[in-house]
């Protein structure tokens, strides 16, 4: 349409230079109005043809009416008297935050993304009811995912569950289901619902750091009481082998005196029953030499009959 205004504007000042072109300037006057005609027949071209880009669909409008007939992804000639609405159909992502009451009536902060796409042929519907795609998941998709949040977190008991998998796959599973039969009447094609994050409220993120600490400090505890019973158990075992060591040397040394306490029981008993046995001794001990005595007047005598061979 713009176009079109445009090129009756330069056509119109195209006609009326070359009509009144005369005089001194009257040939850049002409040479001026061929070139306004000539950009009034470009923008005359360029109102009559349009261009839809890849992954795209254009909806026309005629004086504000909503034409049915949508264009897709090409080159196409319209009548110049049409605007037109661009819907991008390529797949989207919608991050949306919520808080989700549990039973124990905690809220519950989830982060949630929705991977949906334009439904290009329903395109004139979004813009006759909606307007665009943005208006679309303002005004349908946003209320209708926390509505199903809200009511599923209605089935929960405590607000720590929503970190169980079951309960996170069950709520993706009702979300996807109840996002694309509703949009889908709306103009818009759900393909996946992903849960990306869950914040616990503050009072159980608080008490769950409490609890893992409490947790720490008695494996702490624990482990601190398993080393002394096994440095315990050690010294005991340590005690033990010195017991029995000390045992062991304690009974040595009574068996080597025994021994030896029977060594000279033996003797004092060989001796009680031979007198004899001194004189062999002494006996068995002399070396053959006669003592020597110097100064003396009394020359000691020595009986060697007592030293005769039998």
């Amino acid at each position: 349409m713009q176009n079109l205004f445009l090129s009756f504007i330069l056509l119109l000042l195209g006609l009326a230079g070359i009509k009144a072109a005369s005089g001194k300037h009257g040939k850049l006057i002409r040479f001026a109005s061929f070139g306004s005609l000539l950009a009034s027949a470009v923008f005359l071209i360029l109102s009559v043809v349009i261009t839809v880009p890849a992954g795209h669909v254009k909806v026309a409008t005629l004086f504000g009416k909503v034409q049915n007939a949508s264009y897709r992804e090409g080159l196409h000639v319209v009548n110049p008297m049409l605007a037109f609405t661009t819907f991008d159909l390529r797949q989207k992502t919608h991050k949306e935050q919520a808080g989700i009451p549990a039973e124990d009536k905690l809220i519950t902060t989830m982060d949630v993304s929705v991977q949906y796409r334009t439904i290009g042929d329903m395109a004139p519907d979004i813009l006759r009811n909606t307007g665009t795609t943005d208006a679309l998941i303002q005004v349908h998709m946003i209320p209708k995912l926390r509505s199903i949040l809200r009511e599923q977190g209605k089935g929960v008991v405590r607000s720590q569950d929503f970190f169980k998998e079951s309960v996170q796959r069950q709520l993706q599973q009702t979300l996807q289901s109840g996002l694309a039969d509703y949009l889908a009447s709306k103009g818009l094609q759900v393909e996946t619902v992903l849960i990306r994050d869950v914040q616990l409220p503050d009072v159980i993120r608080t008490a769950i750091t409490e609890t893992k600490k409490r947790e720490q400090e008695v494996l702490k505890q624990q482990a601190e009481l398993e080393r002394f019973a096994t440095e315990q158990d050690q010294k005991v075992k340590q005690a033990e082998s010195e017991l029995r060591a000390a045992k062991l040397e304690a009974e040595k040394i009574k068996a080597l005196a025994d021994a030896e306490a029977y060594k000279i029981d033996v003797i004092n008993r060989t001796l009680a029953e031979s007198p004899n046995y001194i004189e062999l001794k002494r006996v068995e001990q002399w070396n053959g030499v006669l003592p020597l005595y110097a100064g003396g007047e009394n020359i000691p005598m020595i009986d060697l009959r007592r030293f005769e061979r039998p």
